[in-house]
């Protein structure tokens, strides 16, 4: 078995991409037989924009935190559930405007914790909590957020935008380092000031503004190889990533296994037209992050993976969908 295999069968039995797998059946249902279900910017989309009056959608979100982080480190868990929400709304080139949460726990000290986290987040983002609801005698723990967002119509960023010949791009902020309690996570935020942070993320919107991503996604818990793979296969194309270029530009310290895994806390993986590379690269720079060409968007039915000479399918979409069905409005 080559180091190729090793890597691809270490990333389909990781839970970050796993999990994902029953994701095609729940989308499928709810698009055929829940009401008005397919509609476009919705299902599949970090973000689902809704139609409004004027010449902004309404993004809206939700997230959950699983409950093993909310039993054992719940100030993290309620933190965490802020960022995972509005780094969707930045990732649909969004503002953020308003969050609202779901607590549930039975030990007092737990909650008090979740709520600290819930609080800390909302400074940090610089968003209101505006609405919520809380069972303190619950048999279960866990916080589930949503937050919703705004962005001009003529400039929403998809999920499924990506074109044949675009360049994958990955954005992240190198400076951080192994989360404190998750170590497959890449944090840049603790420890920052608040203007920092959405500093950073704010590079979404002025992308956004300029008109040059096509496709865009957060690099969730499936790590940027799930989140290609959830982007390439909603755009109804597919791709290659180069893993070399990756384990150039991987954070010091970091082998490629884990950063291939790892939730990037900062971290966006867009798809642009060749053409815009220097602009992106520009204005990264001026928001301090990073902007990495890790691959290229094709014509074809799969996601590979190259690794020196070798290059290996790892997602093939044309025995069925995998992780995020094309919608009909792609």
């Amino acid at each position: 078995m080559s180091d190729l295999d090793i890597i691809i069968e270490t990333l389909l039995t990781f839970d970050g991409i796993s999990r994902k797998f029953v994701l095609p059946r729940i989308i499928s249902k709810l698009r055929d037989v829940s009401y008005n279900g397919d509609t476009p910017h919705s299902l599949g989309e970090d973000s689902a924009a809704i139609l409004t009056g004027s010449n902004e959608f309404v993004l809206l979100t939700t997230d959950a935190i699983v409950e093993e982080l909310c039993v054992n480190h719940p100030e993290a868990a309620g933190f965490n559930v802020v960022l995972a929400n509005i780094m969707d709304i930045y990732a649909a080139g969004g503002t953020p405007t308003s969050f609202a949460v779901a607590l549930s726990y039975s030990d007092e000290e737990t909650g008090r914790l979740l709520l600290e986290g819930l609080i800390n987040g909302s400074h940090t983002f610089k968003v209101p909590i505006v609405r919520g609801h809380t069972n303190s005698k619950s048999t279960s723990t866990y916080v589930v957020g949503s937050a919703t967002g705004t962005v001009k119509e003529n400039q929403i960023l998809t999920a499924g935008g990506a074109e044949e010949g675009d360049t994958l791009v990955l954005l992240f902020d190198r400076v951080g380092g192994r989360g404190e309690h998750y170590t497959l996570g890449w944090d840049s935020v603790t420890d920052r000031e608040s203007s920092e942070v959405i500093k950073r993320l704010t590079v979404m919107n002025e992308l956004a503004q300029e008109g040059l991503v096509n496709a865009s996604k957060d690099v969730s818990v499936a790590g940027m190889i799930g989140t290609a793979g959830m982007l390439v296969e909603y755009s109804g194309v597919g791709g290659i990533i180069d893993l070399d270029i990756i384990r150039k530009s991987a954070p010091s310290g970091l082998d490629l296994l884990d950063w291939l895994r790892m939730y990037i806390s900062l971290g966006f993986l867009i798809a642009i037209p060749v053409r815009n590379v220097p602009k992106v690269s520009r204005i990264a720079q001026d928001h301090e992050m990073e902007a990495i060409r890790i691959g290229e968007v094709d014509s074809g039915a799969s996601l590979r993976l190259r690794m020196g000479d070798e290059e290996k399918v790892i997602f093939d979409f044309s025995k069925g969908p995998i992780l995020t069905p094309r919608s009909s409005y792609r």
